[in-house]
């Protein structure tokens, strides 16, 4: 190392110890202190139930529906479904509906055989996963022996092979902005001995598409999934499939579930059913299938048409298992006999059985009293309330316990718009409040075994109100 360079160092370590020793240390920087990261046990708005923040709609347009009314309701409900879907995050729309979509994976799995890939092939695990194999099972089942089919989009080509071998297409024809695909898609077709299929894949646009080109393939099933995300005018895009779609001819499409597939830097946009059904009504397109699948995507079968669909009438379906859960334990009510209740806080709470066709257990307290009994667990619990004298009561608790330990509460401050006067039947459920009771928190309702029912009241004063129980274990 040159002389020069330790000299420089050596006078750069004199300056900083004199200034050290004039005006000392200084303060090492802390850092900014960050919240620890942990799961929230509290209803979070967005955990489970979508916060959504689009403008209200106000036109008050009519629905635009196909004429057979059944088919007109079918539409209806999957639109309905499709919006609840989305309003659910992703893991609460699975608790909700978990136990359908299990028995469409099953039926996936069971009809639906898997490819051999060609040697070097990429990306198998996510073909072959359980959504995209649900998700090809459910195209397949609108396409139909015989039919001839122009698919834009054909990817890699998986499901191009599954509805000439699973389904008995009699001719396919593809398109892919992607142009190294077509050659994959052949090589798959071939490991899987389909090589002399009817078939023709090429590089294309979609927004070259011309009703020339859909019609010289004599198709009678446009199939487009998985594409308009990527475009930068999906409502153009649609326009264009609507206007190739030729005479008699249906479009099967899906787009990602509002809220799903987020992550993927491909697609530009996102797609709900306000806007789906407004690029339907503005390509001339009329539904007459829409389901979310997968809790992945919607899927929708369309035409240019309004008359039924033999299409989907025809359509193959999951077999007829009945997937329905219970969602309780029990069903039915158990009341609390008047006798079962005890006072909470003796000292301050007296208790009495009013008699009547449901008999009533009054109480009388000053300071902070009520009533306690037992329970079973809680799946629902519902109380009768007689606000019989509670104008200096401040605050009315309805708290659950497992053993010393409590398990959720409910609360209700009486104000001015909700005063505690009358008579009211309060239903609570976990995280639900109803009548002015505000839920808190909570932990493992099958633990409960004990509730009380309390209310504070202002120093010196009392207050009189008559309780019935009844809960569902």
């Amino acid at each position: 190392m040159p002389s020069s360079s330790l000299t420089a160092r050596a006078s750069r370590r004199i300056r900083t110890a004199t200034r050290v020793l004039v005006k000392g240390l200084p303060a090492p920087a802390k850092p900014a202190a960050l919240p620890k990261a942990r799961r929230s046990a509290k209803p979070v708005p967005g955990r489970w139930v979508r916060v959504t923040q689009g403008p209200k709609r106000s036109d008050g347009a009519p629905e635009r529906r196909v004429t057979d009314p059944t088919e007109a309701a079918a539409v209806d409900a999957g639109w309905l479904l499709v919006d609840a879907y989305e309003r659910l995050s992703t893991s609460a729309a699975k608790r909700v509906f978990g136990h359908e979509l299990e028995a469409w994976h099953q039926y996936a799995d069971d009809t639906i055989e898997l490819l051999k890939s060609p040697e070097g092939r990429m990306m198998v695990d996510i073909e072959e996963s359980a959504v995209n194999r649900l998700r090809y099972r459910r195209t397949m089942d609108f396409a139909a022996a015989g039919d001839r089919v122009f698919d834009v989009g054909f990817g890699r080509g998986y499901l191009a092979a599954q509805l000439i071998r699973g389904r008995g297409v009699a001719r396919y024809h593809g398109i892919d902005i992607i142009d190294t695909w077509v050659d994959e898609s052949y090589r798959l077709l071939e490991a899987n001995g389909l090589a002399d299929a009817d078939i023709r894949l090429e590089e294309g646009d979609l927004f070259a598409l011309t009703p020339e080109m859909v019609a010289a393939t004599e198709a009678n099933l446009v199939i487009c999934c998985e594409v308009l995300e990527h475009v930068d005018d999906a409502e153009d895009a649609l326009r264009i499939l609507a206007e190739a779609l030729p005479e008699g001819a249906d479009l099967v499409f899906s787009v990602p579930l509002h809220g799903r597939l987020e992550h993927v830097w491909g697609h530009v946009s996102v797609f709900d059913v306000a806007r789906l059904k407004d690029m339907l009504a503005g390509a001339g397109l009329w539904a007459h299938h829409v389901e979310p699948l997968a809790n992945t995507w919607t899927l929708v079968v369309a035409s240019r048409s309004p008359e039924p669909s033999a299409r989907v009438r025809g359509a193959s379906r999951r077999p007829a298992v009945n997937a329905s859960v219970p969602l309780v334990r029990e069903r039915h009510f158990v009341d609390v006999a008047a006798s079962d209740h005890t006072p909470v806080r003796p000292e301050s709470t007296t208790i009495a059985v009013v008699e009547g066709e449901a008999p009533l257990v009054e109480c009388r307290l000053t300071g902070t009293g009520g009533v306690r009994f037992a329970v079973a667990g809680i799946e629902s619990l519902r109380l009768g309330l007689d606000y019989t004298s509670c104008e200096d009561v401040r605050r009315f608790d309805i708290v659950a316990f497992a053993g010393a330990t409590t398990v959720t509460s409910w609360s209700f401050t009486p104000s001015e718009m909700h005063a505690a006067e009358g008579s009211r039947f309060v239903w609570l459920r976990p995280g639900e409040g109803s009548a002015g009771f505000v839920a808190a928190p909570y932990g493992s309702m099958l633990t409960i075994d004990a509730v009380e029912v309390t209310a504070v009241v202002a120093d010196g004063k009392t207050a009189t109100f008559g309780v019935q129980a009844a809960f569902l274990p």
